[in-house]
């Protein structure tokens, strides 16, 4: 009896402690997301070219549980793009914060400089709560729009989590 007590229990432990991640350990971040422009500016440049500024409001759901993370939060962004005066993506950032169902948030960034974001690449750089000293990174893509005004739009994105 004394040997089955002490099996369970290093059973039960060996399955709780491989469900925690150990703080330094690179875990999978995967997600889709779903955006809608809040307010957009177009500002006309003098080399013809554009600026834009831009909020949006979204969510992003993770697909990839290992972090143990919830995994939907509600992102608002400040995106800024520069198109050329052909209308070509010059360039494209975005920073955002990322809000979980426990009031806890993330701070990330967003780039590319291609029109159809075949470079884009995202970056976390820590929070609050449990995303305080949280580091990231990987790539992100455009799935289009989801209207035909092209202001609510799908992304996805995959990468990795650094814990802290």
């Amino acid at each position: 009896m004394r040997i089955l007590k002490i099996s369970t229990f290093a059973l039960t432990a060996l399955f709780a402690m491989s469900n925690f991640a150990l703080a330094g350990t690179a875990v999978p971040s995967n997600g889709i997301a779903y955006t809608y422009v809040t307010s957009s500016t177009a500002t006309p440049l003098a080399d013809g070219s554009t600026l834009i500024r831009q909020t949006t409001h979204g969510l992003w759901s993770e697909t990839s549980t290992e972090a143990g993370f919830p995994a939907d939060k509600v992102a608002d962004c400040n995106p800024t793009l520069l198109l050329s005066a052909e209308g070509a993506m010059i360039a494209y950032r975005s920073i955002c914060t990322a809000t979980d169902i426990d009031g806890d948030l993330f701070v990330g960034t967003i780039g590319a400089t291609k029109s159809d974001f075949s470079d884009c690449a995202w970056t976390i750089h820590g929070g609050t709560g449990k995303y305080a000293g949280l580091a990231g990174s990987g790539q992100c893509k455009s799935l289009g729009p989801v209207t035909k005004d092209g202001n609510n739009t799908r992304s996805a994105w995959t990468g990795e989590y650094v814990l802290p």
